[in-house]
Parts: C-alpha cells; structure tokens; sequence
C-alpha cells in the first residue's frame, strides 16, 4: 500500500477531519505557543547543569553525567506511561502532567545537596517523558494530515529555538543574578505555562475509532498493553530505524564538539560549530516538513538513512581536521534532524489514531535508550582513538539501512499481509 493511501486510511484520525491546507488552526498556534513557552523555561536547567554542578555544588563531573543518565532514564519508563494515558485519558492531559510535573523539575539550579539533585532528576525526567509523548500525540492529533510535515518542522523548530533563547538568556541573568534566581524564575514561567495550557490549550479531536473485532473486545487488557504493538513487524522495524541512528547520534553529538575543542583549544570555536550546525539543521527540518507533505514521509527514510551513513564515513575520514569536522559533524546534523523529522507522520500511519500515543511513547523509549548508550559508547571508545566512536557508529547506521529496507517493504505490502506477518491483530 502506497504512503498515500494509507495517509488517506489514517484519516479517521485526529487530524484527518481537518481541512489538509488549514494548518493554522487555533489548536496548532497554541500548543506550538505553549511548547515554545515551556521550552523557554525549562531550557536553563539543561543548559547551566554542567556549570551549576561544578560551579555551585563543587561536585566532580561524573555528578553531572549521573543526573543526564536518571533524566533520560525515567524519561524512557514514563514516556510508556504516558503513551497510555494519551490512549485512554487523552494527549492533552498527558502534556499537562508533563507541564506540571517540570515545575518541580526547574528546581535543579536550587539544589543544595547531591543527593536533592538526584531526586529532581527523577522528577525532570519523569516531566520530559510526558511532555514528550503528550506534546508528539497531541501534534499527532490536530494536525491536518496534508500538512502533517509542516507542524512537525514548526514543532521542531519551536522547541530547538525556545531552547537556544532560553539557554542564552539563562546564561546571562545567572552571571547576573545567579543560579538560584534563575531556577526560581524558571519554575515560576513553568507554573505559569502550566496554567495557560490548562486554560487555553483545546481538547484534541475525538477519535472516531474503529469497531474493534470480537478478539479484540475480548482481549480488553490491549488498550493498556504494548505487547500487541509489540508484535507487529511494522512497529519494530520502525524501532529499528529510530534507534540504531539515534545511537550513533548520541556518538555524533558527544565526539564533535570535543575533537573540536581539542583541535583548537578555542571555546568559541567549539560555540561557532554548535551554531553552524543547528542552523543548518532547522533548514534541514524545514525542508525535509515540505517534502513530506509533498512525497510522503516513507520514501524519504532510506535516503535520510544512507546520507547519515555517508555522513558518519565522511567523519571517520576527516576527524583529523577542524575543516573536516565541521563539515561532517553539520552535514550529520542535517540528515539526522531530517530523519526524525520523518517520524511523527510514519507514528501517525502505524497508529492510526487509536495507538498513537503507544506508539509514540515506544519511539521515545527507544531514543532515550539509544542516547545514553551512543553517549557512553563514545565515552569509552574515544579514549582508543578519535575514529573509533565514528567507526562504531557507522556500524549501527549500517544496521539503519536495513531496517529501513525492511520497513519500506512491510509499508509497501497490503497492510493485512503486514499484519499477517507479524502474528498479531491490532490493539484495540
């Protein structure tokens, strides 16, 4: 079955009711309002931890790591939880859980102890696995199915710009006022985010569902279940293709900014590249947003795949030389942002707006696990040899393009021969 036409059978969900060129719907203006918002000020504690920690705390390095690791942690166990909240209580409830829950999660840059900021950790990232599975399904949701490329690039491109404004200005009010003012101000506009997405964000469509088969109603438990999801070989060769490059992205996002500073010695240089590559990513969004709504999301995915491949070869080759890892380290950049720009509209067709915060919350999961480990990979391999990281990245995008060889297949073939092949009926 062609993109297309299952674009089209994917209608009854929330989004596929609208007009296909109405993007700017009073749904899709406040909630990108209010994930720009809440990407503002959220963004300080992400960015000053590092230098909270070391600064403030006194505390070695490896505080710092402890703390990413339990956020991205909980980040994968609760985004499972919110994916069936958003199934059965709805996405809007599960981005104000997540709202909620970050007011407690500004409180990192207040922290007086170690062991108080490792107990935020667990409430930050338990905030990000809601938001993130909230925020995805609720886009998922109102977005008009013609233009389902457009919104996720706008919503990409609100929570990166939210987060480089509020990193910025995060930076500047702490040398003037201090870490303290800035965590306390930070939940403050959290608790005020808060309140105007339980005032002003809209309900999402009601999903018109389809009748469930006799199976299905007899088998109640898989509204709540991943299993069922779990068994279809569309889903996971869709893991395959969102974890196996986030792995490597993980590697990518460590290794360049330190072979950078390394070649160089030169913090702004190091800053210049962070730049450089980010604008050159939010292009790459935008243009891969058009295209999906232009071709369709499927037919991009091998390609983005192949690039990102060439992209990681390129830094094996050139790891040596400023020049070179500028080059590569944008290029990757680009293709990387591209590809998961692909995903919020592959989600929407596999979950057909019935499972489409199950399947959204699998997919963050896997990224937040292939984070860490591409992170602590590169972590252990770069002290071999400054190719290692990038050699064993290009492994696992080896891996990328066969899954998404796999994953073309299945979404070519009938989807009942799909379903057929993976032994399992959908959820109900």
């Amino acid at each position: 079955m062609s993109e297309r036409s299952a674009s089209a059978d994917s209608s009854f969900a929330g989004g596929g009711d609208q007009d296909p060129g109405d993007l700017w719907t009073t749904r899709t203006v406040v909630f990108i309002g209010i994930i720009f918002a809440a990407g503002v000020a959220a963004s300080p504690a992400r960015a000053l931890l590092a230098a909270y920690v070391d600064g403030f705390l006194r505390q070695p390095p490896r505080l710092t790591a402890a703390v990413t690791a339990i956020q991205m942690a909980c980040s994968a166990v609760f985004a499972l939880v919110g994916g069936i909240i958003a199934d059965r209580a709805g996405r809007r409830a599960t981005l104000l859980i997540g709202l909620a829950l970050a007011i407690s999660g500004a409180f990192l840059l207040v922290a007086q102890t170690p062991w108080h900021l490792l107990a935020l950790a667990v409430v930050a990232g338990t905030s990000a696995g809601f938001v993130s599975t909230g925020g995805q399904s609720y886009l998922l949701a109102v977005s008009p199915t013609g233009r389902l490329g457009a919104a996720t690039a706008a919503y990409f491109l609100g929570r990166t710009a939210s987060q480089a404004l509020g990193a910025y200005a995060a930076g500047l009010a702490a040398a003037l006022a201090g870490f303290r003012t800035v965590g306390l101000s930070s939940s403050g506009l959290l608790l005020l985010v808060a309140v105007a997405a339980l005032r002003w964000l809209p309900h999402e469509p009601e999903v018109r569902r389809k009748p469930a088969p006799p199976q299905g109603r007899a088998r109640s438990w898989s509204i709540v279940g991943y299993w069922p999801l779990l068994r279809r070989a569309d889903v996971l060769a869709l893991g395959t293709v969102r974890f196996f490059p986030t792995v490597a992205w993980g590697t990518a996002s460590l290794m360049f900014p330190l072979l950078v500073y390394r070649l160089t010695q030169s913090e702004a240089t190091v800053g210049l590249y962070g730049t450089v590559s980010l604008i050159a990513a939010t292009a790459a969004q935008l243009a891969t947003g058009r295209a999906i709504d232009r071709v369709g999301a499927r037919v991009l995915v091998f390609p983005l795949c192949v690039a990102i491949l060439l992209c990681a070869i390129l830094a094996v080759v050139l790891s040596s030389a400023t020049v070179g890892l500028f080059v590569a380290g944008t290029l990757w950049s680009m293709t990387a942002w591209g590809l998961s720009t692909t995903m919020p509209a592959l989600m929407r067709q596999l979950g057909q707006g019935v499972d489409d915060g199950r399947v959204v919350a699998l997919m963050h999961t896997l990224w937040s696990m292939a984070m860490l480990s591409g992170m602590l990979a590169a972590g252990e391999l770069v002290e071999v040899t400054p190719q290692a990281p990038f050699i064993f990245a290009s492994g696992c995008l080896v891996l990328t393009c066969i899954g998404a060889v796999w994953f073309g297949r299945l979404m070519t073939a009938p989807r009942a021969a799909s379903a057929d092949s993976s032994g399992a009926t959908p959820s109900s």
